[in-house]
């Protein structure tokens, strides 16, 4: 019997609302567990399974980015790949992307504010991670390392355009440049579709790496903060995991209409 997972504060309370919907039209899958929310509810639900692989899930997308749900072109399951990083002796899962220094920084300071709630209430929830990447820039280490398993992460940024969730690699995007600088970097990805690489960024594919710091780390996965690192270490989850994005909710008595991904 398949099992409801929803964050109600997601997407500024659209999840709440889809899950109300979800309820008014007797929704049913083939899925083991139906997520109502965004890239970061369904992160803490891979992290709360002891075996994810035994299960498969469907997404409504009610987040604020919904990175991922994007990334899946149609209704049927995709078999994806699912990532483990280390911190500190704890190991976390993420299935679209793991970032460490400015964007870890981005994602503490979004949960800690109002910013993000306010933008999505008048539909810009764009514009809360820009507002929120100025604020950092003042403030925080001009570092940006991204573990991309999608194209797209927060932001609408895309580090790595080739980036793939099924090819069993991970594809990093490392910049390290002066504090002037991150902004015109930051600029090229937004959107991209090509890599515009200068001489502050290293890009690799990998399934295997370690990273240390010489000063503690913010870090964020899926959109989820988490508390600084000097080191930090990840691998491939043995098992892919199948997943599908429900585009649409059937409302009793009506025609489906499209969710907003």
């Amino acid at each position: 019997m398949e099992q409801v997972y929803f964050n109600p504060n997601a997407g500024s309370g659209r999840a709440a609302k889809m899950m109300d919907e979800w309820r008014k039209a007797n929704g049913k899958t083939d899925s083991d567990y139906i997520v109502i929310g965004g890239d970061g509810t369904f992160n803490a639900l891979l992290n709360e399974l002891s075996k994810p692989e035994l299960y498969s899930y469907t997404i409504i997308p009610a987040g604020t980015s919904n990175s991922l749900s994007r990334s899946m072109v149609n209704d049927g399951f995709t078999m994806v790949d699912l990532w483990e990083i280390t911190l500190d002796g704890k190991t976390y899962r993420f299935i679209n992307e793991a970032s460490v220094g400015f964007a870890g920084a981005i994602a503490r300071e979004i949960e800690q504010r109002k910013t993000k709630r306010l933008f999505n209430r008048l539909k810009l929830n764009e514009l809360a991670y820009i507002a929120t990447a100025f604020r950092c820039w003042f403030t925080d280490k001009p570092y940006f390392l991204s573990l991309c398993n999608n194209r797209r992460i927060s932001g609408d940024l895309y580090p790595c355009v080739d980036a793939k969730i099924d090819d069993k690699w991970l594809d990093t995007y490392e910049l390290d440049c002066p504090r002037w600088r991150l902004p015109i970097e930051l600029l090229k990805l937004v959107k991209a579709k090509k890599d515009k690489s200068s001489r502050f960024v290293l890009r690799r594919r990998v399934q295997d790496a370690e990273w240390y710091f010489e000063t503690p780390l913010p870090v964020e996965i899926d959109g989820n903060p988490l508390p600084p690192v000097r080191q930090i270490k990840i691998s491939r989850y043995p098992k892919q995991i199948a997943v599908s994005v429900l585009r649409t909710i059937p409302k009793e008595g009506t025609s489906s209409r499209k969710t907003d991904i």
